[in-house]
């Protein structure tokens, strides 16, 4: 849960110990940067949420993943007390006398709002395809699309856009886009209108910065819809499990095929290529997997992938 009944109420209770872990580089270069005594107080201002019991947070002026080993969100400050920077710099989190609550900044305030009041995106998801013979080219390339031009990557491509790096037109494209007065009336723009200000942002986006926060928060990227009209598909994107396996990306696809049934496709992406492991709801689907397995092979390698692993089992 992105914002539980206790942020809710401003009170959270410090009491673990919240300990740096950049890389050394970072710690070597922090630590004189720093330049702080064992027991000096600094504040951490938490921005992002991270995988991992990770957050991105600032500290004297500095940027830092911290593993916090409970439930705090952006826009609140901690207060901790420097202890030491050997062997990795590490901060004591203070406690607060009984009754005080953490405060949340302005923003942190109405973000938390945003979460718990902003409606879901109503976007209609259509189909990637008309039908299946169109191609697994297209199919990507409509995915793709899905993917990234739903608004939850908004502000980074306009970051983009601004050094000359992304197309106009791209991100007119997306939700918060057909926003822009930049669009005319005749071209179905919605920028016209009266903006709505409602608190940081247009209350029209507020749909959106709500998904973007809960994204921050899971750190699953979820797409649900049709491949093909009647083909149900779910994909989740996460980044890899670094404790069972080598860092990258996770997929996880879901489908309910007509020869195979339900099948479960993980997907692992690293530096020595895909691994895939199937699991298939019918008895025997698994089998056909594995005899197909030089086609799948093939048709990645004819993208420019490796597979570097494939398993199938009936679940």
């Amino acid at each position: 849960m992105f914002i539980n009944d206790e942020a809710q109420k401003q009170v959270l209770p410090i009491l673990a110990k919240t300990a740096v872990t950049p890389t050394v580089d970072a710690q070597q270069r922090a630590s004189a940067l720093l330049q702080l005594n064992p027991g000096q107080q600094v504040k951490a201002e938490i921005i992002a949420n991270l995988p991992n019991s990770l957050y991105l947070a600032r500290v004297a002026g500095e940027m830092y993943k911290l593993e916090i080993p409970l439930n705090v969100q952006p826009g609140e400050t901690l207060e901790m007390t420097f202890v030491t920077a050997d062997p990795r710099i590490t901060f004591q989190v203070l406690r607060p006398e009984v009754g005080e609550s953490v405060k949340l900044s302005s923003m942190g305030k109405w973000l938390a709002d945003v979460v718990r009041h902003a409606p879901s995106p109503t976007q209609v998801q259509e189909p990637l395809l008309e039908h299946p013979g169109q191609g697994t080219g297209q199919l990507a390339a409509q995915l793709k699309g899905a993917l990234t031009q739903n608004g939850l990557f908004y502000e980074a491509h306009l970051a983009q856009w601004a050094v000359g790096g992304f197309a106009l037109k791209e991100l007119l494209k997306e939700p918060q886009g057909k926003l822009s007065r930049l669009l005319d009336p005749g071209e179905g723009g919605e920028g016209t209108g009266e903006s709505g200000k409602a608190g940081f942002a247009d209350s029209r986006t507020l749909p959106f910065i709500k998904e973007q926060l809960l994204l921050l928060n899971s750190g699953v990227l979820a797409w649900q819809g049709e491949a093909w009209p009647g083909q149900d598909m779910k994909l989740a994107i996460t980044k890899g499990d670094e404790e069972r396996w080598e860092q990258g990306i996770e997929a996880k696809l879901s489908l309910d095929l007509p020869r195979l049934g339900g099948v479960e496709a993980t997907l692992r992406f690293g530096a020595e290529g895909i691994a895939v492991e199937f699991v298939c709801e019918r008895p025997g689907s698994s089998e056909l997997l594995k005899k197909r397995g030089g086609e799948l092979r093939g048709a990645l390698t004819s993208c420019g992938l490796h597979l570097a692993k494939m398993a199938a089992k009936d679940g």
